[in-house]
């Protein structure tokens, strides 16, 4: 989890033989956004910043200032480099005490009536979330002590909903993968302790969900919105696409691509804006060429004889949007009838 600069802790000031006077001063005025007691950061630093910065130094406010913090949830998964669906809703904590878990409000403050200081108060802040847990193994990442990486991927396959669990699961796959520890083609029911760890879950109905989750991890997921899109197809009730496969035609090498369902001879590529439009994604060329290069790749594709789905992250969003398109493209989906009432 990267911290940018910015997060003023008003107890290091005075470690160091500084003064807070300052600080009070501009809080008073509503040039600073306290985040906890003894943290600020300034109102326009905060107004300006993404919601993934904001929780960033929200959540090392939390773990400066309280003794003993152990992240977990989707905040550890941050903090072990794992992606998460979307910035955390809340800061979590492990404890080991029934009396003190439970959600603590947001302790966020910002003074005075000016424009700058009325957005603030209108952005989502981070309440702090005790979580109750068995005391296990934690690991140090940074300034920042939290369950381990495997520990955190079984915690949210157990807990969190099919979406945002396989985001997570998938970008361990990854990690386990680039360690050398699982081979490109397995899923996370191939580690050990993965298997253990849901084994001992005391909830039938939590191992199915942890099970189900692990099976379809995979390293070959390179994205957020590929796992995004995999857990709608497995909701949608479609079979799961081979990944990352590579397409060649007389003239050589055509490109890899997202999705691939041989069954049905149908490739799929989600279209991110980034691809496009973020020069660091599509390289030196410019948009145009970046979407025209595109078209010249799709079209090699259609000329094999296969069929061709594209879709966004507002038609995963979206799961009847993305049904429509996939049946469009000549997919059809394993478990008959329509789209679940239940999202995924």
């Amino acid at each position: 989890m990267e911290i940018l600069p910015g997060l003023i802790d008003s107890a290091a000031i005075l470690r160091t033989h500084g003064t807070t006077d300052t600080i009070h001063r501009d809080f008073r005025a509503g040039r600073l956004v306290r985040i906890r007691r003894g943290f600020y950061v300034r109102s326009l630093d905060w107004l300006n910043a993404r919601p993934s910065d904001r929780f960033a130094w929200t959540t090392a406010a939390v773990a400066r200032s309280v003794k003993g913090a152990v992240l977990c949830g989707e905040t550890a998964a941050l903090a072990n480099g794992l992606p998460t669906l979307r910035t955390p809703s809340c800061v979590e904590l492990a404890t080991t005490l029934p009396g003190r878990s439970g959600v603590r409000r947001s302790p966020l403050t910002v003074l005075g009536e000016d424009e700058v200081a009325r957005q603030v108060r209108e952005l989502r802040s981070y309440p702090l979330r005790y979580c109750l847990k068995p005391a296990s193994e934690t690991v140090v990442r940074g300034e920042f002590r939290c369950t381990g990486p495997v520990q955190t991927g079984l915690d949210l396959m157990v807990a969190g909903n099919l979406s945002e669990a396989l985001v997570v699961a998938d970008g361990l796959a990854r990690m386990l993968h680039h360690q050398g520890t699982l081979p490109a083609q397995a899923n996370l029911l191939a580690v050990a302790s993965i298997v253990e760890g849901i084994s001992s879950q005391p909830h039938l109905s939590a191992q199915r969900r942890a099970e189900r989750v692990a099976a379809l991890a995979s390293p070959m997921a390179e994205s957020v919105g590929e796992s995004y899109s995999r857990a709608a197809f497995e909701f949608l009730g479609f079979e799961q696409p081979v990944l990352q496969h590579v397409f060649r035609d007389g003239d050589g090498f055509i490109g890899r691509v997202d999705c691939w369902w041989p069954r049905n001879r149908v490739v799929g590529e989600l279209d991110g804006k980034a691809k496009y439009v973020e020069a660091a994604v599509r390289g030196e060329s410019s948009a145009e060429e970046a979407v025209y290069r595109e078209k010249l790749r799709e079209d090699r594709i259609r000329a094999l004889g296969l069929g061709f789905v594209r879709w966004g992250w507002a038609d995963v969003e979206n799961p009847e949007r993305l049904n429509r398109k996939l049946l469009a493209a000549g997919l059809r989906p394993q478990i008959s009838g329509q789209v679940r009432e239940s999202r995924p």
